[in-house]
């Protein structure tokens, strides 16, 4: 006897095809977004309403979201974690500081000095002891937020943030502080991944003025103030 298909075993067998990689929250209201639009594109005879219906459909059933997979994204429930696709921009730079790792630690747990190492930030501003709120360099007047949080830290170690779930700037960074002869080697990575719209024209223009030379840059201004004492 064939097996009837019902909403549940269809979400399952969507499920072991297509790896969960949005949040519930996100799968409801895809769900309910596209078949209040198939209503809509119904009336209106629009084939092209209906396309978009059925996907939202389709991201609320099974849980799935081909753009954040092509970025490595991942609001599953539990997935809280770092990125570590290949998706976005990446950027890695080192530099040796002829100081203390506490001295370094110091100024990057700072969050407000991060954009004298990052260019491409107009501002971090810290929210509690581990939220922050991201500002990126104005592309095209608009302002562009993002809030992160503290995920990991060693004092006088490592630091490593990430961007809330369901943020438009997937981002997320760790750097690393290590005692070597004549200083401290510091080790920045950082990612940035977006769900597209403005933020995607952000991270295309980022791209563009080639980050890491920007982060390098602002890597060495750290290194002759505070070795000039500054």
């Amino acid at each position: 006897m064939q097996t009837p298909i019902t909403h549940s075993n269809a979400r399952g067998m969507l499920s072991r095809t297509l790896p969960a990689n949005v949040g519930e929250v996100e799968r409801a209201v895809s769900a309910l977004a596209g078949v209040a639009m198939l209503g809509y594109a119904w009336k209106r005879r629009s084939a092209g309403l209906a396309l978009v219906s059925a996907g939202l459909v389709l991201r609320g059933v099974s849980g799935y979201c081909p753009a954040y997979a092509a970025m490595g994204a991942d609001h599953a429930p539990g997935s809280r974690r770092a990125l570590s696709g290949s998706g976005g921009i990446h950027v890695r730079e080192a530099i040796t500081i002829a100081t203390t790792p506490e001295a370094v630690y110091r100024v990057w747990r700072d969050l407000s000095r991060l954009p004298d190492v990052m260019p491409h930030l107009e501002s971090v501003e810290q929210l509690d002891a581990k939220r922050s709120r991201w500002t990126a360099k104005a592309f095209e007047h608009v302002p562009l937020t993002w809030e992160a949080e503290i995920i990991n830290e060693v004092p006088f170690e490592t630091i490593a943030w990430s961007s809330l779930p369901g943020e438009r700037i997937q981002s997320a960074g760790s750097v690393n502080f290590k005692p070597v002869p004549g200083g401290t080697d510091v080790r920045v990575h950082m990612q940035y991944a977006t769900v597209g719209g403005h933020a995607a024209g952000w991270l295309a223009a980022l791209a563009g003025q080639d980050p890491s030379a920007m982060t390098r840059a602002g890597l060495q201004a750290l290194k002759e103030r505070m070795e000039s004492g500054g």
